[in-house]
């Protein structure tokens, strides 16, 4: 099949194996290599090739000077780019500091969860990349779902001469104000800024990935097919079809190529109307989905400031798939609610503190929660960091899901 005139040709076959196998050849521009994308008990192997401009794009959003060669190596002297690096090198101040607790913690809470890879599901994950990666840096794939979208991929040359570019890092910063002051994202905010400049997520993931000492290597389109299987052909797809994007990526120094795939996405069980009317369905109706789900083999599920919506039932179905499929869960108090963990199937680790939640949300207060760090029964360990809508260092919590 073929993607466009430009990009190479995917192949698909089947290998019948649970693990994932990745492999890169290096090389350079368009030089094709070959991944494998772990996809239920099979893989599907994909020739993709790499393109110098992703990780130029990466370096410049992040601040970063370019190589020699970046075709946005002229836009470095801009006024408003050298502004932009210096406001960036404020703004990662207090979260570089954080950064090596997070990184030592996880070390020592989540070995057993970051061995041998697999794959991370991020439900209402907003653009956030950077704890993910923290959390879950031995991990395949990620698999990103929010209702923010994912946005194009911009002609950086043409704000320049639209006199759009001082606007366009403005709006860039500022998006991500909220995720490195507060560890999370404000979906409400995030629609407004969306609507600018900069008009989706993939900006921001690529910021994240550059700034921590990553290289993009391809980013592409995807689309889910009825059957949940991925394609990158999309003369395949219907007005109906979820088209996400896809992005290939390593840490520097490393050979492994990781993905991550997001899709903006309504997860509840029934339709979400938009406040300007669009409709999006839910998962009751939208088997392509909930198929895509249940093939992605769910190694863990991650969910922070999730705004207490899985102890709704409207929201049902993603919270039954995330227990049924995960091995591993790791979440604050925002996520699925205690009550619907079965003991007999789930060992419980609690970390931080506890006593109820934000004012925003005091409804979704579980007493059966409090108890627990109340009267330590589960010997609840320490967390030397914030993290969710308590994002105050001495006043958040996390709980460890480990499946029997």
């Amino acid at each position: 099949m073929v993607i466009n005139k430009n990009v190479s040709t995917i192949l698909f076959f089947i290998i019948a194996t649970s693990s994932f196998i990745i492999a890169s050849c290096g090389g350079q521009d368009t030089k094709k290599d070959i991944g494998f994308i772990e996809n239920h008990k099979k893989a599907e192997q994909i020739i993709y090739p790499q393109e110098a401009k992703f990780d130029d794009f990466a370096r410049f959003v992040a601040g970063k000077e370019g190589i020699k060669t970046s075709i946005y190596k002229n836009l470095e002297t801009l006024p408003e780019w050298k502004s932009y690096k210096e406001e960036l090198t404020s703004l990662w101040k207090k979260t570089n500091e954080k950064l090596p607790v997070i990184k030592e913690w996880t070390k020592n809470e989540l070995g057993t969860v970051n061995n041998e890879g697999g794959t991370l599901f991020y439900p209402f994950s907003g653009a956030d990349f950077l704890h993910a990666n923290l959390f879950f840096p031995e991990y395949d794939n990620i698999v990103m779902i929010a209702l923010e979208p994912i946005g194009n991929f911009p002609d950086l040359n043409k704000k320049k001469e639209t006199e759009t570019i001082d606007s366009y890092l403005g709006d860039l910063k500022n998006s991500m104000n909220a995720i490195l002051s507060l560890s999370f994202f404000r979906t409400i905010a995030m629609a407004d800024d969306f609507q600018s400049e900069m008009d989706g997520t993939l900006h921001v993931i690529f910021h994240f990935m550059s700034r921590t000492d990553h290289t993009v290597l391809y980013q592409e389109r995807v689309a889910i097919l009825p059957n949940g299987d991925l394609t990158t052909d999309l003369s395949l797809i219907k007005d109906t079809t979820y088209i996400g994007n896809r992005f290939y990526f390593k840490e520097n120094g490393e050979e492994k190529v990781r993905t991550l795939t997001y899709f903006a996405v309504n997860i509840a069980d029934n339709p979400y109307v938009s406040l300007g009317g669009l409709e999006a369905k839910g998962l009751k109706t939208r088997t392509d989905l909930v198929n895509y789900f249940n093939k992605i083999n769910i190694k863990s599920t991650y969910l922070k400031s999730a705004s207490y919506l899985m102890h709704s039932s409207s929201f049902s179905v993603i919270r039954n798939l995330i227990l049924e499929e995960s091995e591993f869960l790791l979440q604050d108090d925002s996520g699925i609610p205690l009550q619907f963990f079965d003991r007999a199937k789930w060992d419980l680790t609690f970390y931080g503190t506890y006593s109820e939640p934000i004012s925003l949300f005091v409804e979704r207060h579980q007493e059966d929660l409090k108890n627990i760090y109340l009267k330590k029964e589960k010997n609840v360990r320490p967390l030397p960091f914030g993290i969710g809508y308590q994002f105050k260092k001495g006043t958040s919590n996390l709980m460890l899901g480990c499946k029997r």
